[in-house]
């Protein structure tokens, strides 16, 4: 009877002093979804092409979003866009956006393909038709 009285004061004493609060967490560079693109069609060699680019995080623990544009050959290109997480477990209920124009310089014509990143391992792609000048043929 003794031992069950010294079991239920020591749970009595433990119990209140465990942290049950969230822990810290952050992340950085996190891959998000692109929700919004404008791509041309077309383009002409040695001109740049922008291509307007913008993502949104839906809720305040995010920060710090930006977009990457790399260039994988001579005709195709990754566009991602990344941001930081970072909370001690409430998230402010704001939204988080950014956009941006990025840009590229074709070198040569024919079908330059651009792979827009949605998570790590998913991708959307489009197409830009790389022509000459006109005149330059």
């Amino acid at each position: 009877m003794k031992r069950i009285i010294y079991l239920m004061l020591v749970a009595v004493a433990l119990l209140p002093s465990c942290n049950l609060d969230p822990g810290y967490t952050m992340y950085s560079d996190l891959v998000i979804p692109i929700e919004e693109r404008n791509v041309p069609e077309t383009g002409v060699v040695n001109q740049p092409v922008n291509i307007y680019v913008a993502a949104t995080a839906y809720n305040g623990c995010w920060s710090n979003i930006h977009f990457s544009l790399v260039q994988k050959d001579d005709r195709q290109y990754d566009i991602w866009a990344a941001a930081d997480f970072e909370s001690a477990g409430q998230c402010p209920d704001v939204t988080v956006s950014a956009d941006t124009i990025l840009t590229f310089t074709p070198t040569r014509t024919g079908d330059h393909v651009i792979k827009f990143w949605m998570t790590p391992e998913a991708y959307e792609r489009d197409t830009v038709v790389i022509g000459t000048a006109p005149g330059n043929r």
